[in-house]
């Protein structure tokens, strides 16, 4: 009995040395898939990765004006991240509102919410929208000083107030409805002053189409601003502004020409508000693509 555990010890401390003796087993490192990794979607970027996550900002300010005899209210529009030291400075969008609304107009139908986007995702250079009260909206067009306060002292005013681009390339005019007839008024007797003009639902107005006539055979052909016109196809003053652009087509000036589906009304300028502020934020990347 004694003999048989001393031999069963014996095998046991002898497999023990073999196996210690024994070369360990090679590590196996796995084969390398060939099969590539799924592609993740790429984000889109945010206004933080842009640099800037700010909204654009709007102070309305109140002038004294001579030409109105008394306060003349004005609300601006800064850019996401505006920058008073910015080489060149900022082009700037003068908008006039229409009959019965204020400067708040364009910024109540979603032009800030439209340009924010458009600057923070950097799909277009930053701009100042300056949009003007006319507070006597009732007034007569003939005899109206209101032009006289836009061009003497409205815009030498912005341009000393904030970083601007002074050039006529830098400044357009926009308006909607009341505001479309003075934006193209302003544009088509100040050929140094805008480089481009939206008329936005045109009513009727002063001298009508033939007047629009006489503006565009004074104008230096080599000056005339970019255009864009668009009404809706129910607008009760589609007339005005169908037989505006015949006008235009008859003298051969290029422009932009959009009848649209809706009335004249604050339901129609919603609708198209981005579009308008694209066709004006287009203006300014051409800008500054030549720069």
């Amino acid at each position: 009995m004694i003999k048989k555990s001393i031999c069963t010890l014996f095998t046991v401390v002898y497999f023990f040395i073999l196996a210690a003796c024994s070369p360990a087993a090679p590590e196996i490192t796995p084969t390398p898939s060939l099969v590539p990794p799924t592609p993740q979607p790429t984000a889109e970027p945010t206004p933080e990765e842009t640099g800037c996550a700010e909204s654009g900002q709007i102070e309305r300010h109140e002038l004294d004006s001579e030409f109105m005899n008394g306060p003349q209210y004005v609300s601006v529009y800064t850019p996401p991240c505006y920058d008073p030291g910015l080489e060149g400075g900022y082009p700037v969008l003068y908008t006039f509102h229409g009959q019965t609304f204020d400067d708040r107009m364009w910024f109540d139908l979603g032009a800030v919410k439209y340009l924010d986007d458009l600057i923070l995702f950097e799909e277009a250079q930053p701009f100042l929208i300056v949009s003007i009260f006319e507070e006597f909206y009732y007034r007569a067009v003939r005899g109206n000083r209101f032009p006289d306060a836009v061009i003497q002292e409205i815009i030498p005013w912005v341009e000393s107030t904030f970083n601007t681009c002074s050039e006529r390339t830098c400044r357009a005019a926009g308006g909607i409805s009341r505001g479309a007839a003075w934006a193209m008024r302003l544009a088509f007797t100040n050929p140094d002053l805008f480089g481009a003009v939206g008329i936005h639902s045109l009513p009727s107005y002063l001298g009508g189409p033939d007047q629009l006539g006489v503006w565009v055979d004074e104008y230096p052909k080599d000056r005339l601003p970019k255009i864009t016109m668009d009404s809706g196809r129910f607008d009760p003053e589609i007339k005005s502004a169908y037989n505006s652009e015949i006008v235009l087509n008859q003298k051969g000036i290029p422009h932009d020409w959009h009848l649209n589906e809706g009335f004249h009304d604050a339901e129609y300028w919603a609708a198209h508000m981005e579009e308008y502020i694209r066709w004006y934020a287009a203006l300014w990347d051409e800008i500054q693509s030549i720069k």
